[in-house]
């Protein structure tokens, strides 16, 4: 994997995430030793060649940036932003999913060729980790031009499923209880 980019997805508008009544930025809270956005930059620099922020605006942290254009807060519009800029195979990761293991990244590694984009599947949901060819820009594109903003309706259109078990490290930190799930392991 250390001959892909991976792009830290980072453009939504976190509404669930509400503490005492005020709405945080998940990518700023707490976690583990720094932010959830440094602690998923630092931890992904270690996999992959490059990793690139996808966000509305830059945040403090120094990295590399993909500053959305859009005002819709969907990481379709963030991961054809991506490959539209990049023009290359790419990793996308959600920022709130800090317990995603290399091993599962790996497994959409393996399936590359199979279909433009990779992503993860359970019996019970898909997962937005997913690995992308530039191939997948257009069909991205046509999808959200038609007014299709739902991930896993696009995902399974134009993707290939990879299996994988419910697990923790599939845990996203929508809302502030499942952030203290996450701190409290």
């Amino acid at each position: 994997m250390q001959d892909l980019s991976c792009v830290l997805l980072c453009g939504g508008q976190s509404k669930r995430m509400q503490i005492e009544g005020q709405q945080f930025n998940k990518a700023l809270l707490p976690f583990k030793y720094t932010t959830l956005l440094e602690y998923q930059y630092t931890r992904l620099q270690q996999w992959f060649k490059e990793v690139y922020i996808s966000c509305k605006q830059p945040y403090p942290l120094q990295a590399r940036y993909l500053t959305e254009p859009s005002t819709h807060f969907n990481p379709l519009f963030g991961m054809a932003h991506a490959l539209s800029s990049l023009k290359a195979p790419m990793v996308f990761i959600p920022v709130d999913m800090p317990f995603i293991r290399q091993e599962s990244l790996l497994k959409l590694y393996d399936n590359r060729e199979k279909a433009p984009l990779i992503y993860l599947k359970s019996p019970k949901t898909f997962y937005l980790p997913s690995l992308c060819q530039p191939s997948a820009l257009h069909p991205l594109q046509e999808a959200l031009e038609g007014g299709e903003q739902r991930v896993g309706a696009v995902f399974e259109k134009i993707g290939f499923s990879v299996a994988v078990a419910e697990s923790k490290e599939f845990s996203n930190l929508n809302t502030y209880s499942d952030y203290l799930r996450a701190l409290n392991g």
